[in-house]
């Protein structure tokens, strides 16, 4: 998912912002609340900040959804070049089973399931963090960190007991891997995604990269929406 991020030293503040342009069969607008609210609140949980010309400087996510149609979500993604603008299909279910978004990190277009509670079971906000260039990281074991699993760590972690599914499971084993509710956007996570972004020759610089193309039901992608 593409954004901007826009320094406005004025107000002390470094500005993320993005628009989802929310399509599909199961789109409407309860499901684009719930989205926005969890990326919005997750997002600006750790109260982020970064430091610029000596200046304390506030990290803020200013996410924002809009409901449109197949058809003018097609003609929309035709000619735009505007890095706020992701295209985001909602669906119940699609070929790998699972939301995830386009064609590699930072890309502005994906396939979500309401199947995996959308709004409530921080997948959206996990597939955001793909969308501005967050991977998985590498060590999926996160157990003795006694804190909640950041945000980007995948389906399977391994983590501490009261972070699993069934607190009582062995620990890999059925109901011994993350429960997803509990992940939590983490400091370090924000710093990754303000990495380079030194604004020492420009206020606004752009995350990601625009491929534009949209899916069909099942998450294939298309050139034309029936």
């Amino acid at each position: 998912m593409a954004a901007i991020a826009n320094l406005n030293y004025d107000k002390n503040k470094v500005i993320i912002s993005s628009k989802l342009y929310l399509y599909g069969t199961e789109a409407n607008q309860q499901i684009g609340e719930m989205i926005i609210e969890e990326i919005n609140r997750m997002y600006n949980e750790p109260n982020a900040t970064i430091i610029l010309k000596s200046r304390l400087l506030q990290i803020i996510f200013n996410i924002e959804y809009q409901i449109i149609s197949s058809s003018d979500a097609l003609e929309m993604a035709m000619v735009n070049d505007d890095y706020r603008n992701n295209f985001i299909r909602i669906e119940n279910e699609n070929v790998i089973t699972r939301s995830f978004m386009g064609f590699g990190l930072g890309d502005n277009v994906g396939h979500w399931l309401t199947t995996d509670n959308l709004g409530t079971s921080t997948t959206a906000a996990h597939e955001f963090g793909h969308s501005i260039g967050l991977d998985h990281p590498e060590n999926a074991d996160f157990r003795g960190s006694f804190s909640p699993p950041p945000i980007m760590a995948a389906r399977g972690s391994l983590v501490d007991a009261k972070y699993q599914w069934s607190p009582l499971a062995k620990a890999g084993e059925y109901g011994g891997t993350m429960n997803p509710k509990y992940r939590k956007v983490s400091i370090q996570e924000i710093e990754m995604i303000m990495e380079g972004l030194t604004f020492e020759e420009t206020d606004t610089y752009y995350i990601g990269y625009l491929s534009n193309k949209l899916f069909d039901r099942k998450g294939v992608v298309l050139e034309r929406l029936a």
